[in-house]
């Protein structure tokens, strides 16, 4: 299992302290078991899984497409966004943003965010 989760909480806490327009923050297993996040229990559980749901048919649009190894997923709402990244073969990370978020530089932390997630978990 991974074992540096309190690194993780860090990067976490750092992201949501310098861009407050970053909801909250979850590390998932593609089995839909949350990791690491900032959310209440009771909310990463249900969150995770449905998160894990969506990489599921993410990875395999990709697939059928044949677009390549699967990358990430982007969604809009009329309240904000949701972003979810390949981090493994057996994790992911989900952010949740509000509808104020600029887009160009949240994926820019998003995706440094994920490099440093990466090296955290290797290839668990």
């Amino acid at each position: 299992m991974i074992q540096d989760v309190n690194l993780i909480k860090e990067k976490f806490n750092k992201l949501l302290e310098n861009d407050k327009t970053v909801e909250s923050l979850i590390l998932i297993s593609k089995d839909g078991l949350p990791i690491s996040s900032t959310l209440s229990m009771e909310e990463e559980e249900k969150i995770a899984a449905l998160s894990a749901s969506l990489v599921m048919l993410g990875e395999r649009a990709i697939e059928d497409f044949r677009k390549g190894e699967f990358e990430e997923i982007f969604a809009k709402g009329k309240d904000g966004y949701i972003f979810i990244y390949n981090i493994s073969p057996n994790i992911a990370l989900l952010g949740i943003l509000n509808n104020e978020a600029k887009l160009g530089l949240i994926r820019l932390e998003l995706r440094n965010l994920v490099n440093d997630l990466r090296e955290i978990v290797g290839t668990f």
